[in-house]
C-alpha cells in the first residue's frame, strides 16, 4: 500500500452506487456518513462523483458536499457555479433514440433536471430493485428537442460496440451488466476529475478516490491514491492503490482511519 501523509490530502472523490450507496440498505450507511462528515470537518473537501443526476441522490447525506461531478462527468458544479458542461451532440441523440426504438431496447434519458425511460423490461426492473427507485416511462422522441447529458441503454454488454458504431462521438462505461452508460467521448469521470482539480486548485497527489465499478477506473488513474471497495469488480481492485472492506462493512470509514484522515 502506498503511504500518504494525512496532511497532504485536500480532497476525496466518492462514487455513489456501491461506494457511498448500499444496495442492501438503499441508503448511505451510518459509518460512511460519519466518515464523510469528519473529513469535511477536518478541512478535506468531499467530492461526489456519480453517474446519477443531482435529483437522483435520495439516501445520500449531501450536507458535507458542495462539489459535484454528476451524469458521469457531463455536468459538474460547486458552490461557485457550473464549471464543466458537456451535453450530447444532437446528431448522436437522434442516433441513440433511433437505436432504442428500432431494437426495442429500453433507454433512459438524463437531462440536467429530469429523467425518463422509454420502456421497462426485466433488466430495468432489476436495476430499479437494486437502487430502490422506479423510473417514469415517457415518449423517448422528446429527447430529440432536449439537451441530453447521458443515456442508459438497457442491453447486454456484447451489443455495446454495435451501438457505438451508429454514433459519431460517444463512449460507453459500465458498473453493471444491466445497462451501458452512454455519454460524449470528451465526457466521463476522468475529464471531470481533471476539471475539478483545476477548479479547486489541487494536484493529483492531494486527491483520493473511492470507487467500485468500471466507470471509476479513469478517476483512479488521475489521483494519488485510489481505494476500491471490497464489493468492487476484480479489475477495479487490481487497479486500485488499496482495497478496503465492502460498503456494508464500514469500508469507507475503515480506509479513512487506516490512512490517518480521521480518528
Amino acid at each position: 500500500m502506498t503511504q500518504i501523509k494525512a496532511t497532504q490530502v485536500k480532497a476525496v472523490f466518492f462514487d455513489v452506487d456501491g461506494t457511498l450507496f448500499s444496495f442492501k440498505e438503499h441508503q448511505e450507511p451510518a459509518s460512511t456518513r460519519e466518515a464523510v462528515r469528519k473529513l469535511h470537518a477536518a478541512g478535506i473537501i468531499p467530492i461526489l462523483a456519480t453517474g446519477r443526476p443531482i435529483y437522483q441522490l435520495s439516501g445520500i447525506d449531501q450536507e458535507p458536499f458542495d462539489t459535484y461531478i454528476t451524469l458521469n462527468g457531463q455536468y459538474c458544479f460547486s458552490q461557485h457555479g457550473v464549471y464543466h458542461n458537456v451535453p450530447i451532440d444532437k446528431t448522436d441523440v437522434e442516433a441513440i433514440v433511433n437505436y432504442g426504438l428500432t431494437n426495442g431496447i429500453p433507454t433512459l434519458c438524463m437531462q440536467k433536471d429530469k429523467f425518463y425511460i422509454s420502456a421497462r423490461n426485466e433488466r430495468v426492473k432489476k436495476l430499479e430493485s437494486m437502487i430502490g427507485m422506479t423510473y417514469t416511462c415517457e415518449d423517448i422522441t422528446q429527447a430529440l428537442n432536449q439537451e441530453i447529458y447521458q443515456f442508459n441503454v438497457y442491453q447486454e454488454p456484447s451489443r455495446d460496440d454495435d451501438l457505438l458504431s451508429r454514433t459519431h462521438c460517444l463512449a460507453t462505461a459500465r458498473w453493471t451488466d444491466l445497462f451501458a452508460d452512454v455519454f460524449p467521448q470528451q465526457g466521463g469521470k476522468a475529464p471531470a476529475v481533471i476539471k475539478t482539480m483545476e477548479h479547486l486548485g489541487i494536484t493529483a497527489d492531494e486527491a483520493l478516490a473511492f470507487g467500485d465499478g468500471g466507470n471509476d477506473l479513469g478517476m483512479f488513474s488521475l489521483v494519488g491514491t485510489s481505494i476500491a471497495m471490497g464489493n468492487a469488480d476484480e479489475k477495479v481492485k487490481e487497479q486500485a492503490t488499496m482495497v478496503t472492506e465492502d460498503v456494508d462493512n464500514h469500508g469507507i470509514y475503515n480506509a479513512c482511519v487506516r490512512l490517518g484522515l480521521i480518528d
